[in-house]
C-alpha cells in the first residue's frame, strides 16, 4: 500500500518533529512514526468508507423520494447510475473494509443528516457527476473513472471534508492530501476482479513477506538521520557555497540530510533513486525553488562522497552507481 516515497515522507515527518520539540527518546520517536503509519492507512480505509456511506445515502433518498405523499415521475423513475456504481458497491459488499471499520471503529450514523447530506448536494452539482449520470456508457472502467476523477479533482481541495477528518485526529490534519492521494490511486488502479472476498492491500507492501522491509526501512532511516544528523548537517554546511546553511528552510536541511543518510548508510539504495525521490518530495514540503536547489545539491553531494569513499552500495546493479 504504502510504497517507499511515502515511508520517507513519514519519516521527514518525524525528524521534523522531533527537531522542532527537541525530542531526543529515539524508541518513542520509533513508536510515533510507526503509529503516525497506521493512522495514515486508517485515513485511506476511512476515506474508502466515506464513499461507500455516500452512496448509502443515496439509496435511502431515493427510497425516502419515493414514499412521498405526491412524488413526481423523477421520484418514481430515478436515475440509478449512481447507486448502481459497480465500485461503490463491490466496496460496501468487502468483507475486509467491514472488518476495517470494525478495528477503527468508523460509524456514520452521526454524520448522515448534515455531513454526508451536504456532501452528496455538492457532488450532485459537479459537471463531471451530471455527465456520468447522462452518459450512455455503462462500464466498471466507466464507474471507476468517474470517482477517480471526483477523487482528483475535488477532494484535496475541499476544506469541508478537511475539518471533519482533521477534526477526527491530528495526523489525519497533516496526512489528509496523502490520503486522498492513496484513495484516488486504489480506486484508479482497482481491478475489474475485485470482489467481496478481495483483501484490501496491507499497509506495507512487504508486510506478507517472511521480513517486512518496508517497515525496517522507515525505521531505519528516522533512527539513522537522527543518529548522523549533527555529522551530516556539518558536512552538508561545509559543502554550501555562497549561503548560509542555517538560513535554509528546516524541510530543506531535513530533506538533504536523509538523502545523505541514504547515500551513506542505505547500501542497497541506488543513488539516482535516492535524490529523485528527494527531489519529488522537496516539491510539495518545502518552498517553491527548494527542489531546484536540492537538486542540485545532492547531485554535487553524492559526487563528493563517492570521491570520499563513504559511499558504498552493494548488490546487483549498484556498484558504483
Amino acid at each position: 500500500m504504502l510504497n517507499r516515497r511515502f515511508l520517507r515522507i513519514k519519516a521527514m515527518q518525524e525528524v521534523y518533529a522531533c527537531q522542532q520539540s527537541e525530542e531526543t527518546d529515539l524508541m518513542k520517536g520509533e513508536r510515533h512514526l510507526l503509529k503516525s503509519v497506521d493512522d495514515l492507512y486508517e485515513l485511506f480505509v476511512s476515506l474508502l468508507s466515506f464513499w461507500v456511506e455516500v452512496k448509502r445515502f443515496a439509496e435511502r433518498r431515493i427510497e425516502e423520494n419515493k414514499n412521498k405523499n405526491f412524488p413526481t415521475q423523477e421520484d418514481l423513475n430515478p436515475n440509478l447510475k449512481f447507486v448502481n456504481n459497480r465500485v461503490l458497491n463491490v466496496l460496501d459488499q468487502n468483507k475486509h473494509l467491514g472488518s476495517l471499520e470494525q478495528q477503527f471503529k468508523i460509524n456514520w450514523a452521526d454524520y448522515r443528516e448534515d455531513f454526508i447530506r451536504g456532501f452528496y448536494v455538492k457532488l450532485t452539482q459537479y459537471p463531471e457527476y451530471q455527465e456520468y449520470m447522462n452518459s450512455k456508457s455503462s462500464t466498471f472502467s466507466n464507474d471507476r473513472n468517474f470517482l477517480a476523477d471526483v477523487i482528483d479533482k475535488y477532494m484535496a481541495e475541499d476544506d469541508v471534508l478537511f475539518d471533519f477528518f482533521a477534526d477526527r485526529s491530528l495526523t489525519f490534519n497533516s496526512d489528509y492530501q496523502l490520503g486522498v492521494y492513496l484513495l484516488w490511486k486504489f480506486i484508479k488502479e482497482m481491478p475489474a476482479s475485485f470482489d467481496a472476498d478481495t483483501k484490501l492491500p496491507p499497509v506495507y507492501k512487504t508486510e506478507e513477506e517472511d521480513e517486512n522491509k518496508d517497515r525496517r526501512f522507515v525505521v531505519d532511516l528516522f533512527r539513522k538521520t537522527m543518529l548522523h544528523n549533527e555529522e551530516y548537517q556539518k558536512m552538508l554546511a561545509e559543502k554550501v557555497s555562497n549561503w548560509d546553511y542555517d538560513r535554509l528552510a528546516l524541510m530543506d536541511q531535513i530533506i538533504m540530510t536523509m538523502a545523505v543518510t541514504e547515500f551513506c548508510d542505505f547500501p542497497s539504495v541506488p543513488i539516482k533513486v535516492t535524490i529523485n525521490e528527494y527531489i519529488e518530495i522537496s516539491k510539495f514540503y518545502s518552498t517553491p525553488e527548494s527542489h531546484r536547489f536540492v537538486n542540485g545539491m545532492l547531485d554535487k553531494m553524492a559526487q563528493v562522497l563517492k570521491e570520499e569513499g563513504k559511499i558504498k552500495k552493494s548488490g546487483r546493479g549498484l556498484i558504483d552507481k
